[in-house]
């Protein structure tokens, strides 16, 4: 074994070590995502006529104004819906924020006119310990929105418990299916588990895919929740006939909670990437719906129109390796299982942090019990401080590992920011998707056999000095990442250079 690996073997493996507190599972100070209170707030960005008031200081509604909001409004096509502020300040932190509280509240509901106002508790109104639900009660009968409190302070949780604690207020917001809502929501479903706001108008996405494939089926969707989802949507979500989720994770905990408070049913499976994920995604979906004959012909009909590009392109990646960028779990679990399951392909998963052995057991359960194990590689630079998709560390932790293996028969798929010397296939920066679904398989292997065909063509020498440069460990990968994101013309990337 190289000295700089930490672990290489089996994810089942990995699971145990980590159970058994073998292997270390926090996250380093520089790896650690949003607090609980971005995160709470970007599941409620995703509510439309909702104006969310930060109860706290002015810099907590800022940042979080700046990321979900401007991004769903400008998405959408919508007027901006602001994110207001407290602006709590030393004579509110010692006095308490009850007036300006009560005032915020009164001025929204009269000058928005939001179908929904959520109070959200920063910090600083958590350590103060305001009694925000009492100042709501007091001020509810005063206005003509509904509204909802939550609190999601940042340090009460990691920011996992943030989309967890979102979800389950959503559901509170939720009315009991009458048999009159079920008839009506019959042939229904909401996809659960969104948590940005609405789809880019001019993209093809993901979620539109997902849409489309369920109208295809003969059904309809009630509710993307939250993604740009209304009040009374969400009301009506528990009379569908089924939950569908769009990330087994989050999905999973709102569609949960729903199932054991009003019965939803809940068909959960793994993001959809690649033939046979989508396939059990659409039969789960129409078992509930009594569409059974139904989606076997949409699944014979959507396989035909890519039957001869996807098994011209399979035939070139059968028993090919991939490596597989693993800082993002439920993805990286979502790639490998496409890449084995429909290209068949030998999986290696690179730098899995064991910290997603605690945050990620659904999805990880879900792949075991599928029958796979894929292969997991951890190196030292994934304990260490630093953004490892960019660290020089990591950089040089992957080349000694891929040694001698050849453009030829190795695809890497991880950020454009990575420099290995094998094709790189970098799926975020996709600009013509949907990565999901049938076209989304074909996309995917398009993308793979393009990177092996133009491996030969060198990556930018001035680029990579710009990531890594002399001298220091890593680049402004902040202000890197949006930039490619945006401008890439495809989401290849050649070896070489």
């Amino acid at each position: 074994m190289l000295p700089d690996i930490v672990f290489h073997g089996r994810l089942s493996e990995l699971y145990r070590l980590t159970k058994e507190g073998k292997v270390k599972t926090e996250l380093q100070g520089s790896h650690t995502r949003p607090c609980k209170f971005w995160t709470a707030l970007k599941v409620l960005s995703g509510i439309r006529n909702t104006i969310v008031i930060a109860h706290g200081p002015r810099g907590c509604a800022y940042g979080v104004k700046r990321a979900y909001k401007l991004t769903n409004c400008r998405n959408s096509g919508t007027p901006y819906e602001p994110v207001v502020c407290t602006n709590m300040d030393e004579k509110q932190i010692v006095y308490g924020g009850e007036k300006e509280l009560n005032a915020a509240i009164q001025e929204v509901d009269k000058k928005y006119g939001p179908d929904l106002i959520v109070v959200a508790t920063s910090c600083a109104a958590g350590i103060i310990g305001d009694n925000v639900d009492a100042i709501v009660d007091k001020v509810r009968s005063k206005v003509n929105a509904q509204i909802m409190t939550i609190h999601c302070e940042g340090f009460s949780g990691e920011y996992r418990s943030g989309f967890d604690l979102a979800f389950e207020r959503l559901v509170d917001l939720m009315e009991p299916p009458t048999p009159q809502s079920k008839a009506e929501l019959a042939d229904a479903v909401n996809i659960v588990g969104g948590r940005m706001g609405p789809e880019r108008t001019e993209v093809d996405t993901d979620v539109k895919e997902l849409i489309r494939l369920i109208k295809e089926l003969g059904a309809k969707v009630n509710s993307v929740i939250a993604g740009y989802c209304t009040l009374n949507e969400i009301r009506r979500a528990p009379s569908v006939a089924v939950n569908c989720t769009r990330c087994l994770d989050f999905g999973y905990a709102i569609g949960k909670r729903m199932l054991e408070r009003f019965g939803t049913p809940l068909n959960s499976t793994i993001l959809p990437y690649g033939i046979t994920a989508t396939e059990k995604w659409l039969r789960g979906a129409a078992r509930y719906l009594r569409m059974e004959d139904r989606v076997e012909a949409l699944i014979e009909r959507e396989y035909s129109t890519i039957k001869d590009e996807f098994e011209e392109a399979k035939s070139h990646l059968e028993g090919k390796t991939a490596i597989v960028e693993g800082h993002d779990a439920i993805r990286s679990l979502s790639i490998a299982h496409m890449l084995e399951n429909d290209f068949g392909m030998r999986v290696v998963i690179y730098n899995f942090h064991p910290w997603s052995t605690k945050a990620r057991r659904t999805s990880i359960d879900y792949i075991l019990e599928t029958g796979m194990d894929p292969e997991i590689l951890i190196t030292k630079g994934t304990l260490t401080f630093g953004k490892y998709e960019s660290m020089r560390q990591t950089e040089e932790e992957l080349l000694e590992f891929l040694g001698g293996l050849d453009s030829e028969s190795t695809v890497y798929f991880g950020s454009s920011l990575s420099f290995p010397h094998i094709p790189l296939v970098d799926l975020n920066a996709i600009l013509n998707r949907p990565r999901f679904g049938y076209r989304g398989a074909l996309k995917v292997a398009k993308c793979i056999n393009t990177a092996f065909r133009y491996a030969f063509r060198p990556r930018s020498r001035l680029f990579r000095e710009m990531v890594f440069p002399k001298n220091a460990g890593l680049a402004s990968v902040q202000s890197l990442t949006p930039k490619l994101a945006c401008e890439l013309p495809d989401p290849t990337v050649y070896a070489g250079g």
